[in-house]
């Protein structure tokens, strides 16, 4: 498995170089024709490809977002100058590097230079591609519904019964062993199950464990400034945790199961966590105008297939579901122009 990673790994280390630069085009003005369609044509030659950009499209999206107005003036400044400067591609590049393009590379270099996360994922005993859900069964009878662009190690012993989500989501039927403790690792928290059902999953800044036959115990492995707590869920609740605390308990979501059973379900959720939630399973990029985010949504979509659910939202809510590219949808207000 080893050579496949290096050979994936150095895949994806070009992309994002490759997208990278792309993205300073952009930047530096519209276009040709022709340079759009070699764009067009380097976008649609792989999954990596997409992946990059939308990768180098967050990270300018983050950076942009934090800029003050005096940061803001300097970034375009320097853009403009590299418009009147660009004498080709090489040094347009050197011109946006000092400031724009130059803090996407390093949100790059941070993120994925060094892709442990993506090593993890793919060294992981059970993983999941983008839009696929597996269902796997223990030695002990315990069942384990592994989500979208997940991943778990299983580590089984004598003395215990130990899993590690790795990435993603889980939904969890624990087997008896009485001799055999059961654990959950996360990169939060130590789940200790008690003989019941549960799910939970990794989000950017923290982890939400639902509950919903049996209990939970919930034991954080806190920090140099905060010390370990613990909790324990019990059945028809809900609690959001990290490394430095446990929040308070809710009622368990009832929906957070249904993606198990292929279904997205929707009660009374607003458009924008359900394009949120729908993001999860599919690749490229959905996007929601902020004049119909707060919409909401009340029904089983299937997770399956996406131009049936985008024509379920279509059909209930009144929006227009648009593709900008083969890659990019927007949901925006019905009888909306397009820009």
């Amino acid at each position: 498995m080893a050579s496949a990673v290096s050979h994936d790994e150095a895949a994806k280390r070009r992309a994002l170089a490759e997208a990278a630069e792309w993205f300073a085009e952009w930047q530096a003005g519209e276009l040709s024709s022709a340079q759009y369609e070699h764009w067009q044509a380097w976008l649609e030659a792989s999954d990596t490809h997409r992946w990059a950009w939308q990768q180098v499209e967050g990270v300018s999206q983050r950076f942009t977002a934090n800029l003050d107005e005096t940061e803001r003036q300097t970034a375009d400044r320097v853009i403009s100058s590299a418009r009147q400067r660009r004498r080709g591609r090489w040094h347009l590049l050197s011109g946006l590097s000092t400031l724009a393009f130059a803090a996407v590379l390093i949100g790059l270099s941070w993120q994925w230079t060094p892709l442990p996360k993506w090593v993890a994922y793919w060294g992981a005993d059970y993983r999941t591609a983008t839009g696929d859900i597996t269902r796997i069964e223990l030695e002990d009878g315990t069942q384990v519904w592994l989500s979208s662009a997940s991943a778990l190690d299983v580590d089984y012993d004598h003395q215990r019964r130990r899993l590690q989500l790795v990435a993603g989501e889980v939904l969890i039927t624990t087997g008896k062993d009485p001799e055999r403790p059961f654990y959950v690792d996360t990169r939060s928290a130590r789940l200790t199950p008690l003989g019941t059902r549960f799910s939970v999953r990794q989000r950017q800044t923290d982890e939400l464990l639902a509950v919903f036959e049996g209990a939970v115990a919930i034991q954080t492995l806190g920090d140099a400034d905060h010390a370990s707590q613990r909790q324990v869920v019990d059945a028809g609740q809900q609690a959001s945790y990290a490394v430095n605390g446990i929040g308070e308990l809710n009622p368990a979501d009832g929906s957070r199961a249904a993606w198990a059973n292929g279904v997205l379900l929707a009660e009374n959720m607003s458009l924008k966590t359900f394009a949120a939630e729908l993001s999860q399973h599919h690749r490229g990029r959905l996007e929601i105008d902020p004049a119909v985010a707060d919409l909401t949504l009340l029904g089983a979509f299937p997770l399956d297939d996406l131009e049936r659910t985008l024509h379920m939202v279509e059909t209930t809510l009144p929006v227009t579901v648009r593709q900008v590219m083969p890659w990019w949808i927007k949901i925006e207000a019905a009888g909306s122009g397009r820009e």
